[in-house]
Order: structure tokens, then C-alpha cells, then sequence
């Protein structure tokens, strides 16, 4: 059975370090404005997903629960996040609620088994440039799916699966506009503005709702609520655990199974990377606000097994997010129990208050979310990766295209390839095949008898560069007596470089040609050794070589390879 050692979660730590009752006054005060502040956002997260709006209060209670438990950041929030509504609503129109909540079931297992086999890291290894423009992608998905409700303007129950059928369907209903919905909405937007100016430390969101729900009921506007629309209110108790179906019909056989769940794979991996990602940008956001460092691995398996229980629950994906973190770190949250003291709130938010909140105008929820998709747009790092040219400037739009026109799935996959793409082409460049010639009286690089071909490489030698070693026949003389390859500046040779090698030593023994190498640091020998290569390297520097194999000693005091 392999060792547990390394799972460490946050809670445990903390408590074994002490925990005070000032610790708890500062996360009971964090997760209480943490909780206020996850309630308009919950619902209004899931309305844009094309689920329930009970369902993302339902998200942030088991994400708020389970990952301040068994996560590895120390004031890490997590439950629905903007990142998914994208994938939330086109697995809805595609599969339904029970196929989203199947796939959301798929992606936590995975996502523990990526925490297990200690894959925390790995997620870093995606470009920022895909990184930001993803998530402005991101940004203009949420604010497409608000415009219809922000403008008074009723959907069909089915929500869209791309962004141009969202402007098509507000283009075709422009003459529906409610003028109240549109005043309900700027004025939410306005109050939170306001209020984070005036303190930041204050839920804006929810004081906007309640004002301007407040000023609805008084004026009697004739706009949607929560309780008037097709969501008809919110309950008021929690849902009984259930397993979510596949959705197949009676008499589904064992391909039908299989068959399913292969078409729900996309999906739960594309759930998996993106809330993978989400949760560990934002666990090392909150390590630079907090001073602390999380566990990328356990936190990917606290996030894990919150995305395998909220579906249970009807709930939706899962991650880490970056704004309701933030918040509860600027609120003073010391611990996870500030993450458990929020989730509480929001239960007792369900189980008190949930006529009250059915009155909340859709407007008002979608003014909420444009303020988030304006905070999460990232827009100012725009000009400095433009600027930078090359690779980043090309990666950063082609994910926000691919992001709002096409798919989630396909920016991350396509932004990753061609990112790795790029840098290997930027490390090959960077490898250099240079000739030393011999001295016959005019540019001097060596001094070497005549019919001795050197040539040096600088830079790392793998397959982007394996190449030059191709192209290096083409460069030798007709017969040399020898070729002499000085490797003192490659760090590593892969297979791909070794086989090169193995080539050109056929072509030279073909020529009659002595071949050796020389000059290497420890890891390029043993890489060499391994492809049964050992035997080309010979003992000592390039002044053996050519005193060993030519019986040239080079001159006294002179060196005829100066660095």
C-alpha cells in the first residue's frame, strides 16, 4: 500500500499548531462576510451555467466544506467559479443536469488520482499567456450569458451552447428591452463599485441585492425574480445524496454504458483541468496575500473529492476562487475554519431565508456577475504579453478566440501544444553547431594539423536540435582523417540527439573517418552510456585528442581552443 506521508491537509496542520480563540473571532468574522458575499454570486453562477440557482448554493456548501477539510491551502474558498460556466452550460444542452453531474463525478476521481500521484506541479507548466486569455474568454462567456436578463429580456429554458447564438437571440429580441430591468441592473453594478471604494471590506454584492430588491418591492417594477421566473424560488432545506443517472433509457445494454460514458470523457476532463487550474492559480494567489505556502497536491485532492460529492448533492464543478479567497483574506482568516464557517452561512441562508431571496431581481444577480466578469478579465496584462511579441503575443488571443467561439477544452489543449510547440523551437534555436577550422594564417580558432574537422555544440541537444548533427555530413570534407564533436556546453542528449549521433558515426566509419567526442559534463555521459554510445567519448580534454589520435602536440604555452 503506498504511503499517505505526503498528504497533509491545511486544517490538520493548523490545528496542530495551535489554534486560539483569536483565531477563531478572525475566521468566524472572515467566513461570515465570505458566506453573505457567496450568496448572490452562487445563484447568479449557476442561472448563467443553465442549472438552478439553488444548485450553486448547494456548490458552495459542499466546495466551502470539503476542501477547507481534506485541502491543502490554509484560507483557500472554493465552490462555483466563472471558469465553468462556459463548460456547465454546454454540458447541460448537450447531456442535461444528470450527464453534467456524471462528468463532474468523472473529474474528481481524476483529479484525486492527479493529487495522488503527485501531479500538483504539473499544472504550472501551462503558459500564463493561455492562462490570461482563457480567462478573459471566460469573462465574455459569463457577461454573454447576462446580457439577455440585464436587459429584461426572457430566455428560452434552454440555455445556449456558443457565444453567437447568445448576441443572435438578443440581436432577433432587441424590442423586448424592459427599461426597469436595465435601470436594476446598472444600479446593482453602481452600488457595488461604490461600496468597494468606500470599504472593501463591506459584501457590496449583497447590499446591492437587498437595496435594490428592497426598492422592486416598493416600486412594484415589473421585472423577473427568482420566485416569478421558471426557477419559481429556491427551497428551503437541503437534497437528500443521490447518484446521478446516466440518462440512458430502459434496456441500455453494456456498449450503451461504455458508449456514455466515452462521450462524457471530454467533458470530466475538461472539468478536471480547468478546475485543477482554477484551484492551484488561486491557492498561489492567496499564498502572496497570505504569507503561507499551500500543498499543490493535497489541495488537488480536496478539490477532488468536493467534485465527487457535490454532484450527490445536485451541486455543480468545484474550485478554488480567486475573488471570495481574496475576500476572506482581507477579512483576517487565519484557517480553513473561516472556509467552514462560510459554508455554514450559506446553509443557514437556505434553510432561514429562503423566501427573501427568491425576491432577488434577475437583473440585479446579472449586474453582480458583470462587475466579476469586469474584475476577472484580466485585462491589464494584456499590453505587457502583446508587447513581448513572439509566442505570447500569438498564444494570448488564439486562447480568448478559441475560448469564446469554439470551446474551453480546445483553448487550454491547442494553447498548451502550441506553447510547448514554441518553446521547442525557441531551445533549438538557441543550440548552436559551430566549426572550429584549422589555422592556415588567417582567422585563428585552432591550431590543428590539416584533415581534422572540430566542430562544437553549445546548448542543450535533443530532438528539436538533432538536426544540426543531420545536416553536419553535408559540412564535412571529403575525407577527413578525423572529426572531433566537443560537447562542454550540453547539459543533457536525449534519444533523439543519441540517434543522430549513432548516424553520424556510421557516416564517418563509412568515409574511413576517425570519429570521438569530448568534453562532457556528468549527465551527458551517462545519457550517452545508456544508448551504448560510451565507447566514442574519449579520456581528457580536446589537446589529448588531437595529441592521442594525430601524435599534433600543440605548441608550449599556446592553446589551440581558447575559451
Amino acid at each position: 500500500m503506498p504511503s499517505l506521508s505526503w498528504y497533509k491537509p491545511a486544517l490538520a496542520r493548523c490545528m496542530k499548531a495551535g489554534y486560539s480563540r483569536g483565531d477563531f473571532v478572525q475566521d468566524l468574522f472572515a467566513g461570515l462576510l465570505v458566506g453573505v458575499v457567496a450568496l448572490p454570486l452562487s445563484m447568479g453562477l449557476a442561472i448563467a451555467s443553465g442549472c438552478k440557482p439553488e444548485q450553486g448554493l448547494f456548490t458552495a456548501i459542499i466546495g466551502g466544506l470539503v476542501v477547507s477539510l481534506l485541502g491543502g491551502s490554509r484560507v483557500q474558498i472554493a465552490g462555483p467559479a466563472g471558469a465553468f460556466v462556459g463548460l456547465c452550460a454546454g454540458g447541460v444542452n448537450q447531456f442535461g443536469y444528470e450527464g453534467l453531474a456524471f462528468a463532474g463525478l468523472m473529474a474528481g476521481a481524476l483529479m484525486v488520482l492527479m493529487g495522488a500521484n503527485r501531479l500538483g506541479r504539473a499544472i504550472s507548466f501551462i503558459p500564463i499567456p493561455v492562462v490570461i486569455g482563457f480567462t478573459t474568454g471566460i469573462a465574455v462567456i459569463i457577461a454573454s450569458t447576462q446580457l439577455a436578463p440585464s436587459l429584461g429580456i426572457v430566455e428560452p429554458a434552454t440555455p445556449f451552447a456558443f457565444f453567437h447564438e447568445r448576441i443572435h437571440f438578443l440581436w432577433m429580441h432587441v424590442q423586448e428591452i424592459n427599461p426597469a430591468a436595465v435601470g436594476i441592473c446598472a444600479a446593482t453594478a453602481a452600488i457595488i463599485v461604490i461600496t468597494r471604494k468606500l470599504s472593501p471590506r463591506a459584501p457590496g454584492a449583497l447590499i446591492a441585492l437587498i437595496l435594490v430588491g428592497t426598492a422592486t418591492w416598493v416600486l412594484d417594477l415589473r421585472v423577473e425574480t427568482i420566485l416569478q421566473s421558471r426557477f419559481h424560488g429556491i427551497p428551503s432545506s437541503l437534497p437528500m445524496p443521490h447518484l446521478p443517472s446516466l440518462g440512458l433509457h430502459d434496456g441500455y445494454t453494456v456498449s450503451d454504458v461504455l458508449r456514455r460514458l466515452m462521450d462524457l470523457s471530454s467533458l470530466a476532463l475538461g472539468i478536471a483541468l480547468l478546475a485543477s487550474i482554477e484551484s492551484l492559480l488561486s491557492a498561489v494567489v492567496a499564498d502572496g496575500l497570505a504569507g503561507d505556502r499551500h500543498d499543490s497536491n493535497t489541495e488537488l485532492v480536496g478539490q477532488g473529492m468536493a467534485n465527487l460529492l457535490s454532484p450527490l448533492f445536485g451541486g455543480l464543478p468545484v474550485s478554488g476562487v480567486i475573488a471570495r479567497t481574496s475576500t476572506n483574506i482581507r477579512a483576517g482568516a487565519r484557517t480553513p475554519v473561516a472556509g467552514i464557517v462560510h459554508a455554514l452561512t450559506v446553509v443557514t441562508a437556505i434553510l432561514f431565508a429562503a423566501p427573501l431571496v427568491g425576491h432577488a431581481p434577475l437583473a440585479a444577480l446579472a449586474g453582480v456577475l458583470l462587475v466579476v466578469c469586469w474584475s476577472m478579465a484580466e485585462l491589464r496584462h494584456w499590453p505587457y504579453i502583446l508587447k513581448a511579441g513572439r509566442s505570447d503575443a500569438f498564444l494570448l488571443p488564439l486562447a480568448f478566440t478559441l475560448t469564446v467561439f469554439l470551446d474551453l477544452r480546445y483553448a487550454v489543449v491547442i494553447g498548451v501544444l502550441l506553447g510547448m510547440l514554441f518553446f521547442v523551437k525557441r531551445m533549438a534555436d538557441m543550440t548552436q553547431l559551430e566549426q572550429r577550422v584549422p589555422d592556415h594564417g588567417t582567422s585563428i580558432h585552432l591550431r590543428a594539423p590539416e584533415g581534422v574537422e572540430v566542430f562544437e555544440i553549445n546548448g542543450p541537444f535533443f530532438f528539436g536540435a538533432a538536426t544540426l548533427i543531420r545536416d553536419l555530413d553535408h559540412q564535412l570534407s571529403r575525407k577527413p582523417r578525423a572529426m572531433i564533436l566537443r560537447l562542454r556546453h550540453v547539459p543533457f542528449i536525449d534519444a533523439t540527439a543519441a540517434y543522430a549521433l549513432r548516424e553520424l558515426l556510421g557516416s564517418c566509419r563509412a568515409r574511413g573517418t576517425l570519429f570521438m567526442m569530448c568534453e562532457l559534463g556528468r549527465v551527458p555521459r551517462a545519457d550517452l552510456e545508456r544508448h551504448g554510445l560510451a565507447g566514442l567519448i574519449g579520456a581528457g580534454g580536446i589537446h589529448e585528442h588531437l595529441a592521442d589520435a594525430f601524435n599534433a602536440v600543440p605548441a608550449a604555452g599556446e592553446d589551440p581552443f581558447p575559451s
